[in-house]
C-alpha cells in the first residue's frame, strides 16, 4: 500500500497539494484523473521528492517512499545534445526481466543509432517510454504517456502496461483522454484542487464524465447566451 498522510505543496505561498490522508492500493494501474491545475503533475512530483516534502509524508509498504522507488516518465522529458537514443539509453539500467530493450527498439520502431536531435516529438516519447519500462522499480508513474503517440505505439504501450500490471507493478497513469484509463485500470482518482476526491471502482467508471465536468454544461451555455 501507498499511503499519503498530511502532504502539502505550496508555491508563492499558495497551497497547491493539501492531501491529509490518503491511501492506493498496490500491484495495480492506478488512473489519475483532474483537471488542468488540478495537481496531477505536483502530485507525481511530489511523491517522488522532486519537490520538497516531509519524509513520512509517502510510504510505500509502511516505509518512506524514496525516488529510487519508482521510475518516473515526465510529461516533457529532457535528452542531452549530439547523442544518440543507443547512448542514451545506456544512461539508465535496464535490469526489468519482463523486457528486453533491443525487442522494444524493434516495436517502436526506433533507429537507435541516430541521433535525438533528428527525433520527432512522437520518437522522442518513444525512447523515454523504453528508458522507464526497461528500469526493474515497484511503482511506474507515466505522466501523460500516450501524448505524441501514433494509434499503433499507443496499443503497444497499453500491452506493456497491462503486463506491468500483471507481474504485480504499481503503476500511477495519467491521461487527459479517459479511454486508455478506463480500459487499464483497476482503480481511477479523481484530484480536485490539489486533494484527492473520489475513488472510482470499474463499475463506476460510466460516471466518471459526469463527475469531471459537473459544472461544465453550465458554463458552456451561459457563455453562449452572452
Amino acid at each position: 500500500m501507498i499511503s499519503i498522510k498530511n502532504l502539502k505543496i505550496s508555491f508563492d505561498k499558495q497551497q497547491v497539494i493539501n492531501i491529509e490522508k490518503y491511501y492506493f492500493n498496490t500491484g495495480k494501474t492506478l488512473g489519475i484523473i483532474g483537471l488542468n491545475g488540478a495537481g496531477k503533475t505536483t502530485f507525481f512530483n511530489a511523491v517522488c521528492k522532486y519537490l520538497k516534502r516531509d519524509v513520512q509524508a509517502v510510504l510505500l509498504n509502511d516505509k518512506p517512499f524514496e525516488r529510487c522507488d519508482a521510475a518516473y516518465l515526465e510529461t516533457t522529458n529532457y535528452f542531452y545534445n549530439n547523442i544518440t537514443a543507443e547512448e542514451y539509453l545506456s544512461l539508465f539500467p535496464s535490469n526489468n526481466l519482463l523486457f528486453n530493450k533491443k525487442n522494444l527498439i524493434e516495436l517502436l520502431q526506433l533507429k537507435s543509432n541516430e541521433l535525438i536531435d533528428t527525433f520527432s516529438t512522437g520518437m522522442k516519447k518513444k525512447l523515454a517510454l523504453i528508458a522507464i519500462i526497461c528500469q526493474d522499480k515497484p511503482v511506474y508513474i507515466l505522466d501523460e504517456p500516450f501524448n505524441g503517440l501514433d494509434l499503433e505505439s499507443n496499443k503497444i504501450l497499453e500491452m506493456l502496461i497491462q503486463k506491468l500490471a500483471e507481474n504485480g507493478k504499481t503503476i500511477f497513469l495519467s491521461s487527459h483522454i479517459l479511454s486508455p484509463l478506463t480500459s487499464l485500470c483497476a482503480e481511477i482518482h479523481l484530484i480536485q484542487n490539489g486533494r484527492f476526491e473520489k475513488r472510482f471502482q470499474p463499475e463506476q467508471f460510466n460516471e466518471i464524465e459526469n463527475v469531471l465536468f459537473s459544472n461544465l454544461t453550465e458554463k458552456v451555455n451561459s457563455i453562449l447566451k452572452k
